[in-house]
């Protein structure tokens, strides 16, 4: 019955999750298109599903410690641009998708950078260090400190990066 629970909870926590990323996005093109009441009611909606998912990542029981959440943030990170990441550029590859494998590449490359983030931030449950992060809005990189002038991954300009922290 456990299994079972668990299979139907991860089904419902990932169409949620899902649905609350795709309604963010509606909003944002009802917004760019000059439907802003269009895009308060997509947002209202996303923050539902928001909640629907952490409810049903609750029963899933899959937030631990930070320490073992940082130890399953880097095995993800890992797995993703180890594993998942080249098989579905191997696809886009044998399809010649330009635009598949730029955005496929680039998120493989923000993958293998958030991995290392996640180790070094296991090490700074020690030295409690706590660092300001910089994120690409266009390809996902980040850094640790101030932004670089161009990011390393997309080679867009400064003003791209989103400051996380003080």
């Amino acid at each position: 019955m456990e299994e079972k629970r668990k299979a139907l909870m991860l089904e419902a926590f990932t169409g949620e999750a899902r649905a609350h990323f795709r309604l963010l996005l509606f909003a944002q093109r009802a917004d760019e298109e000059g439907y802003p009441q269009i895009a308060r009611l997509f947002r209202a909606v996303a923050e539902a599903e928001r909640v629907h998912a952490r409810n049903h990542a609750m029963l899933l029981e899959s937030v631990g410690s930070t320490e073992d959440n940082l130890k399953a943030a880097f095995e993800t990170e890992t797995f993703a641009n180890q594993v998942a990441y080249p098989k579905l550029l191997k696809e886009a590859w044998a399809l010649e998708d330009k635009a598949a494998i730029w955005f496929l590449s680039s998120a493989r490359n923000a993958e293998e950078r958030h991995a290392r983030l996640y180790k070094h931030a296991l090490e700074d449950l020690v030295a409690e260090r706590m660092p300001v992060y910089q994120v690409c809005s266009h390809c996902g990189w980040i850094e640790e400190g101030e932004a670089p002038q161009m990011c390393p991954n997309c080679n867009k300009p400064r003003d791209y990066f989103i400051r996380i922290g003080d």
